[in-house]
């Protein structure tokens, strides 16, 4: 979808937030510049979809990929054919462009319509493959959210243990570390250090998750019979881990904040979801 805007001057910035009919946010783009130039330093498997608002004087140009927000990823995640960090494309229907400049704000409305070279698809089709698309990449986000939150946990865990005063908790500290590792290396090939190693080392959960929503956005069409039974299997595998990693949480490194914050240190903190 390319939207147009005309400015009599340039500004400093210019704010685009895409909505659905209902008037919910969808995306938000925020661009400084007067000419859109994608960031060579960006990861390959992340270029491309949408650009970026211009603020140049006269008529500007944005382009909004028609998709929605992808999957929380992070540094250096490398995933076997799939592209999680790019989200689910919009089903059909009507939506709303707002751009705002300082303290003035336009809405427009618009249409996305079916592909006329579509044959036997219907709009109930792409609806559904929409619905079990964002419910996909909502697993997938849930599991490299708990991948960032473990990773975080161990890196402060090991910080602190680097002080001498703290000692006799090693114990402890070395417990929640190997349980975490455990659940981490359920959720991610932790081993996957470049490309290619998805061809050494077995996939895990995040990138069966992110390879199903592939299969699942291949091409438009109503999703598979299987494409809903491989979901419910891979739920039933995550859903756990999920809960024995809030368990962990709220339990054990709870006890274990409280005897950091006893000796006078900072506890861990937790880090919440994107």
């Amino acid at each position: 979808a390319k939207i147009q805007y005309y400015l009599k001057k340039r500004v400093d910035t210019v704010h685009i937030d895409l909505l659905d009919s209902n008037g919910m946010l969808i995306n938000s783009f925020l661009g400084y510049a007067p000419e859109y130039v994608p960031d060579p330093n960006f990861p390959r498997l992340m270029q491309g979809g949408s650009t970026l608002p211009t603020t140049a004087k006269g008529l500007n140009t944005f382009t909004w990929d028609l998709r929605y927000p992808g999957a929380a990823f992070f540094e250096k995640m490398i995933i076997w054919s799939a592209r999680p960090q790019r989200g689910p494309l919009a089903p059909l229907g009507n939506y709303q462009v707002k751009i705002r400049v300082g303290k003035k704000q336009e809405i427009e409305n618009f249409e996305i319509k079916i592909d006329p070279n579509l044959e036997e698809i219907t709009s109930l089709d792409i609806q559904l493959q929409f619905d079990l698309s964002m419910q996909i990449r909502n697993a997938t986000s849930s599991a490299n959210q708990a991948v960032i939150q473990i990773r975080s946990i161990r890196n402060q865990l090991n910080k602190l243990m680097n002080n001498q005063e703290l000692r006799n908790l090693n114990a402890s500290v070395h417990e929640i570390i190997k349980k975490t590792q455990e659940i981490e290396e359920t959720l991610y090939q932790v081993k996957n250090q470049s490309n290619q190693d998805p061809l050494n080392f077995p996939i895990k959960l995040n990138n069966r998750l992110a390879s199903l929503r592939r299969s699942v956005e291949n091409g438009q069409a109503r999703p598979t019979d299987a494409a809903y039974v491989v979901f419910d299997e891979l739920k039933k595998e995550l859903n756990p881990l999920l809960n024995q990693l809030e368990t962990l949480l709220s339990e054990d490194l709870s006890r274990l904040n409280d005897a950091f914050k006893a000796r006078g240190f900072k506890p861990i903190e937790i880090q919440k979801g994107p």
